[in-house]
């Protein structure tokens, strides 16, 4: 809500309001501190991705980099940093190390500075890269939105990630592929190049439960950049990094109500409540 909505509503002037927000944001609990007093009941898999905000000063928009733990939906902690470089990411790592989060797998897009901080971290972290991001990647190669001549190869492909294949139908599959297009250079290329990262796709092999996208995450990121457009822009770094504090709090105070397929079992409830440590509930908590 706008401080001008609130303002008229209260009565207030607008810069009242603004410092009263200010003042009441500052002495909500940081989100990683949330999770070390409370929280223990994480999966293990995360998805992680960056959003970015628009700050005062900087010259582009800035990140915050956060995860969702898979099964419980929870954000166990975020990281604002002024670029999305290796060692934000990595300091996003060592804080999840801190709060001892039980890192098994991680799910992000093809970026090489997640990957890297993740193992830098945690050397037995399975990484999974988002098979829609390598798709989409693929079909701007490969120019099918606007061209039809390698339409037909894009189909294959897109069988190939279709479902999650055991590493001998994936392999089988994917030769088939080659022997097929063999005399195409730029299709040739593709599934060289699927051949090199199929490690990094296939990552789902090595650990149970592990999306092959990032859709979770894809879907939070929408709903934080509506809010972000009625905003605008921060005046300052401390400024946006209070109000995502308080965003990502609320976020996992939230009651999921539109979870289907195997999250059915989330609606009515909200993420804190499904990583809490046994024998705490929300009201002892808040």
């Amino acid at each position: 809500m706008p401080y001008r909505k609130i303002a008229d509503h209260q009565g207030r002037s607008h810069p009242t309001i603004y410092r009263k927000c200010q003042s009441l944001l500052a002495t909500l609990p940081h989100v990683a501190d949330v999770t070390r007093r409370y929280c223990r009941h994480f999966c293990g898999i995360l998805v992680v991705d960056g959003k970015f905000v628009k700050v005062k000063g900087f010259d582009r928009k800035i990140p915050v980099i956060y995860g969702v733990d898979y099964l419980t939906h929870d954000i166990p902690t975020y990281k604002f940093a002024p670029s999305e470089n290796y060692l934000a990411c990595l300091v996003f790592f060592q804080s999840l190390r801190l709060l001892n989060y039980p890192l098994v797998a991680v799910v992000c897009d093809d970026n090489e500075n997640i990957r890297e901080a993740a193992v830098a971290v945690y050397p037995k972290v399975v990484v999974q890269i988002c098979q829609n991001h390598f798709k989409e990647n693929v079909r701007a190669t490969l120019g099918v939105r606007t061209d039809p001549t390698y339409q037909p190869f894009m189909a294959e492909v897109e069988e190939l990630f279709a479902t999650k294949r055991t590493a001998a139908d994936f392999d089988y599959r994917a030769r088939r592929l080659v022997l097929r297009y063999q005399h195409q250079p730029l299709c040739l290329a593709v599934m060289l190049d699927i051949e090199r990262k199929k490690k990094l796709l296939l990552g789902y092999l090595n650990a149970k439960n592990v999306p092959t996208t990032t859709n979770l995450i894809e879907s939070l990121n929408s709903h934080l950049e509506g809010r972000l457009k009625t905003i605008k822009g921060f005046e300052s770094f401390k400024h946006a990094n209070l109000w995502l504090n308080g965003y990502f709090l609320r976020r996992r105070l939230l009651k999921f109500t539109d979870c289907e397929g195997h999250f059915k079992h989330l609606n009515g409830k909200c993420s804190l409540q499904m990583s809490l440590k046994r024998g705490l509930d929300l009201p002892r908590i808040f």
